[in-house]
């Protein structure tokens, strides 16, 4: 069954201590039909957070009283709604801790709005997923199909010819579908380990092979998505999207 989802009246918390950022992100995200509430410090985040209960949060790593990395730490004990970073702390070490510690995305500033828009609809597509993941049997995007419970993958009407390991990273990509998997994750997942140079070359073999035998243009990924020196994503795209190429 595909991944739905629709956002009538979902709640976002911006968190962040500049006025203008947090009224733009407000004015936008309003005429997206989304209801939107605002904090400027981490405290007043963890409070909304169990007061209001929000679908999702937008989150400033460099708050007045707490880093924002506490504040995904905090969270992440008692809710499992996902938190997008949107920072403009560019080094991949932030990256890399922020997704570790719970966040489900990392965006830098300067930003497109487009494309947190976009992120944000990803991101509450893996949240319906996971919610519902006992009755879904298959993550669809564009016009690929990967089975979850038995190794089947479409491309269209056509199967695609997988191996064990293959299939194993692409299920563990749409099972977190949208969602930036670190390379350490990854390698954790797959092999129990991690930081090894030999797992790091397994694993770029592995997102190659996936490409070539995925992608239209291997060399420019819609699928399987690179966060340069991060990890990974699979794009949840739409079917018409797909199509329209």
């Amino acid at each position: 069954m595909p991944v739905t989802s629709s956002y009538p009246l979902l709640r976002i918390l911006i968190v962040d201590d500049e006025p203008h950022v947090r009224k733009f992100l407000r004015l936008t995200l309003q005429a997206e039909s989304f209801n939107v509430l605002e904090a400027s410090t981490a405290e007043e985040a963890i409070t909304l957070v169990h007061a209001a209960k929000p679908d999702l949060m937008i989150l400033d790593l460099g708050l007045p009283d707490i880093d924002g990395r506490q504040v995904i730490r905090d969270v992440r004990m008692t809710s499992d709604m996902p938190i997008l970073v949107l920072s403009g702390r560019t080094e991949d070490s932030e990256k890399i801790a922020a997704l570790e510690q719970g966040a489900d995305d990392y965006i830098t500033k300067p930003f497109a709005m487009r494309e947190l828009v976009s992120r944000i609809r990803a991101a509450l597509e893996q949240q319906t997923f996971r919610q519902e993941r006992d009755d879904i049997d298959s993550v669809e995007t564009g016009s690929l199909s990967i089975g979850l419970r038995t190794p089947k993958v479409m491309q269209g009407r056509n199967a695609v010819a997988l191996d064990i390991e293959e299939y194993e990273l692409l299920r563990l990509l749409a099972l977190h579908g949208g969602r930036v998997l670190t390379i350490g994750h990854i390698e954790r997942t797959l092999w129990g380990k991690e930081g090894d140079a030999e797992n790091h070359q397994q694993l770029q073999k592995r997102i190659n092979t996936l490409r070539h035998k995925l992608e239209d243009e291997p060399s420019f990924p819609r699928y399987i998505v690179t966060e340069p020196a991060v990890g990974y994503r699979l794009e949840i795209l739409p079917l018409e999207e797909s199509l329209a190429r």
